[in-house]
């Protein structure tokens, strides 16, 4: 296994919610429009909780583009139940395509900065998904916003 890979599994091994409600999932996605827009980039957050996107914006400059690059990467996490990057490094790993997993690419995203909402269990229950800069920038400034609601620091794959 290699670097990236360990980051990606130690965050999502941290990033765990004792306790979750709306107001938790908007201060996070808040978060992540505050930190993008600091960054001069655009882009668009969505998050999901069984199923139901409970947030959803585009920030200024941002494109139809960047919401389905969001919808299609948080597919990916929802199907896995692990950060779309992990899926990304493990499909890489094994040699295998999108296709070859069943996916369609209209409604799969093979790109990281889609991150689970995870139980302390582990088990997923939602999504925080972020497309508009490069997909491992996505993947971090999420799981950056979420480790500050949760209080924990988490280590950087960038």
């Amino acid at each position: 296994m290699d670097d990236l890979s360990r980051i990606v599994e130690e965050q999502e091994r941290i990033l765990r919610f004792p306790s979750l409600d709306f107001d938790t999932i908007g201060r996070i996605c808040s978060g992540i429009c505050d930190r993008v827009m600091s960054m001069g980039a655009t882009g668009y957050v969505r998050a999901s909780v069984n199923g139901m996107v409970v947030y959803a914006r585009a920030l200024a400059g941002a494109s139809r583009n960047n919401e389905e690059w969001a919808r299609r990467k948080a597919n990916v996490c929802h199907r896995y139940g692990i950060s779309s990057l992990h899926v990304v490094l493990r499909l890489a790993r094994d040699g295998k395509t999108l296709e070859g997993c069943g996916m369609d690419n209209a409604d799969y995203g093979l790109s990281g900065g889609s991150f689970p909402v995870l139980l302390p269990s582990g088990i997923p229950v939602g999504s925080i998904t972020f497309s508009g800069m490069a997909g491992e920038e996505d993947h971090q400034v999420v799981c950056d916003a979420i480790a500050a609601e949760l209080g924990v620091d988490v280590p950087s794959i960038l």
